[in-house]
């Protein structure tokens, strides 16, 4: 209870802003006098203490990864699992050096460490540990409520990053999310949303719906906009109907369209966006695609995630997946993490061949969902007009995640 209050104590004197220098790194009040400076000083020491103890035990169950090229690099943390001969980490950060790897707990010992198996659909992977047992991980199974306070271990005993609980548990899965299969023309600035392009092979092709349509209305809702039709559907699971009114050169029609899965676009290919996104530090390389997973505002570097989180008590009630920008951290709960090391895992060949088969999915539907280009005006170039449009997609999505997240405060 002690520890409990101290943190909260600290947490609203310091706004929940100053992990030093773990999480921060740089004295954001430049201008201070000495007394004041001192006064946040033991503040910030006070406040890393008591997270220090609220890490305790679960940084005993937190490893780094190495693996090597040239020489040896710092991966990613791992969570030490079932008897402690296991880990379980972020299968896009060691991929590329599965023949090399071996782990290391806070105290020095180091062992090496080869692939058991793969959850791929989730980024996850299963770590034997040869010849060593670390101590395993107890997770606490409960629920993760907005505002819960939450803060990552380190091997060495230390917080790694702290932060809230910002949206609920939920899917990031775009294949599992319902999908119209229009493209909306973001120039149009009347009642309703102007259907920009259909996209062949999905339910409003196949209903009929046509480019130059204004949907005005899904079932019994009215479409001001297009925030208002996402919202629409966003209930909606793939293979429901709803009722969509148009308006069509003047004319009202009807159709009945069924929805379909969306799109897997996957990581946007770079840019301005992706700029935006590494604004205050640098993002995992897979941050999304998670089934089961809870947002937080924590400021974890990206080589530091797969490690446990605890609450308050000292708890481990998850992992961390993903750095996904300046304000979003990914992480698992302890129920889905269970649910996972209890399902079936990939084998190094399986996995690959997934990963494979998705790129190329996912650059099939990008080409199918380029608009015809004119033949009026100077050519352009496909591959930067696919790339345009697949930055337009995640921002469009992260705009959507943005507004989620408003929603659910």
């Amino acid at each position: 209870m002690k520890i409990t209050q101290t943190i909260k104590y600290c947490a609203i004197l310091l706004g929940v802003s100053t992990l030093a220098p773990a999480q921060r790194g740089k004295d954001e009040v430049p201008l201070m006098r000495p007394d004041e400076k001192k006064a946040v000083d033991d503040q910030t020491f006070g406040f890393n203490k008591a997270l220090e103890i609220a890490v305790k035990d679960a940084s005993k169950s937190t490893v780094l990864i190495w693996g090597r090229d040239k020489k040896p690099r710092e991966l990613v943390y791992g969570t030490v699992v079932a008897d402690g001969t296991q880990v379980l980490t972020k299968w896009s950060e060691i991929e590329r050096y599965v023949d090399t790897l071996y782990v290391q707990n806070g105290s020095g010992e180091a062992a090496k460490a080869v692939v058991s198996g793969i959850f791929t659909d989730e980024d996850l992977v299963l770590l034997d540990i040869l010849g060593e047992s670390f101590a395993p991980a107890k997770f606490y199974e409960s629920q993760l409520p907005l505002g819960r306070f939450l803060a990552a271990s380190r091997p060495n005993g230390k917080p790694g990053a702290f932060g809230v609980v910002a949206v609920l548990e939920r899917n990031l899965r775009e294949a599992d999310r319902a999908h119209l299969g229009i493209m909306a023309d973001s120039k149009y600035r009347g009642e309703g949303v102007r259907i920009a392009n259909v996209q062949p092979e999905f339910g409003a092709a196949e209903a009929g719906l046509q480019a130059g349509d204004v949907i005005l209305k899904i079932d019994d809702r009215m479409i001001s906009g297009l925030q208002e039709l996402r919202n629409a559907l966003s209930g909606k699971q793939p293979g429901d109907k709803v009722v969509v009114e148009i308006e069509s050169a003047g004319k009202q029609q009807i159709f009945e369209v069924m929805l379909s899965n969306r799109p897997v676009f996957g990581q946007f290919s770079g840019g301005r966006l992706n700029q935006m996104e590494r604004m205050g530090g640098d993002t995992s390389g897979v941050r999304d695609g998670f089934s089961r997973v809870v947002q937080t505002d924590m400021q974890i570097k990206a080589n530091h995630v797969g490690g446990p989180v605890v609450d308050l008590q000292g708890r481990i009630v998850g992992v961390t997946m993903a750095r996904a920008d300046r304000t979003r951290t990914y992480i698992m709960g302890s129920s889905a993490v269970v649910d996972v090391l209890k399902g079936e895992a990939d084998t190094l060949v399986e996995a690959r061949t997934k990963i494979g088969l998705r790129k190329k999915e996912m650059a099939k539907q990008r080409l199918a969902l380029l608009p015809k280009a004119r033949s009026q005006g100077k050519a352009r170039d496909p591959r930067r007009m696919r790339r345009h449009l697949s930055d337009m997609e995640r921002l469009i999505e992260r705009m959507d995640s943005e507004m989620e997240a408003l929603g659910e405060r």
